[in-house]
């Protein structure tokens, strides 16, 4: 069966990774539906985009961390799309801080975009998937989830470290149903989100590790989510240059409710 019309949705796709996401998905043949929370010009040009390019896409506004909010985005997207059968969980927010300076509602906050969204997603992502027979997920990871923890980022390494678990566990409980689960590993990527580190991490990540493109990022979660990918699941697959190296960081923690894609 040709699955290149699946319809994928990829949230917090209206910015940085997420956009070369999009792009490379609706360059494939899928149908796209782009999540965003806050950033709707952006979600919208890139609608625009996509359809002169000869593609189809939508955007839909929610916010991950809100279970009612993600059904009701799967609900749109059915309505206008058909249900979502790729489903890639971009959206993030960075949350630095040390333990015993953090804010417990920093650490919710970080746990409810980066974790407990990535679940939301894909819960309500699965019935579809069961019925059809086939599906992708692919959590968007950080080496800061195990491979490369630092001082300061204790929320943001655990919510990371949990995608790990939820991908391998949903793997098992999916393999015979046509559906894989993997997480991809970016390396340093210069987005809006790395760039809150602040200027003294950026140094030490760009003197450490070569600069991962986007779209390279792209690449690879375009070959988990098709066909091809079959027999590749449960797996955290890297996507950079240079082994794991801890990375300074020189901020406090970020005001409750920060930036999030």
């Amino acid at each position: 069966m040709d699955r290149r019309r699946e319809v994928a949705l990829v949230t917090g796709g209206a910015r940085g990774i997420g956009v070369a996401i999009c792009r490379r998905l609706a360059a494939e043949g899928h149908p796209v539906v782009i999540n965003y929370a806050r950033s709707a010009a952006a979600a919208d040009s890139l609608v625009e985009e996509i359809e002169s390019a000869g593609g189809r896409a939508i955007a839909v506004q929610a916010d991950v961390a809100d279970q009612q909010a993600v059904d009701a985005m799967f609900g749109a997207a059915a309505e206008r799309l058909g249900p979502p059968t790729i489903v890639v969980n971009n959206a993030g927010l960075s949350v630095l801080g040390a333990v015993i300076k953090l804010d417990p509602v920093d650490w919710d906050r970080c746990i409810a975009v980066n974790l407990s969204g990535a679940f939301y997603c894909a819960h309500a992502a699965l019935p579809a998937m069961y019925e059809r027979g086939w599906g992708r997920i692919v959590f968007l990871g950080s080496p800061g989830g195990g491979r490369s923890i630092s001082p300061g980022t204790g929320a943001y390494a655990a919510a990371k470290a949990g995608l790990v678990g939820l991908t391998r566990a949903l793997a098992i409980e999916t393999a015979r149903r046509g559906i894989t689960v993997n997480t991809v590993v970016p390396g340093y990527v210069a987005t809006d989100m790395t760039r809150e580190a602040g200027e003294g991490a950026i140094a030490h990540m760009e003197s450490t590790w070569p600069s991962v493109p986007p779209e390279a990022v792209a690449s690879v979660v375009a070959y988990l989510t098709s066909t091809e990918a079959a027999y590749v699941s449960g797996e955290d697959v890297a996507a950079w240059l240079g082994g794991p190296a801890p990375i300074r960081i020189e901020r406090a923690a970020s005001p409750p409710g920060g930036p999030a894609a």
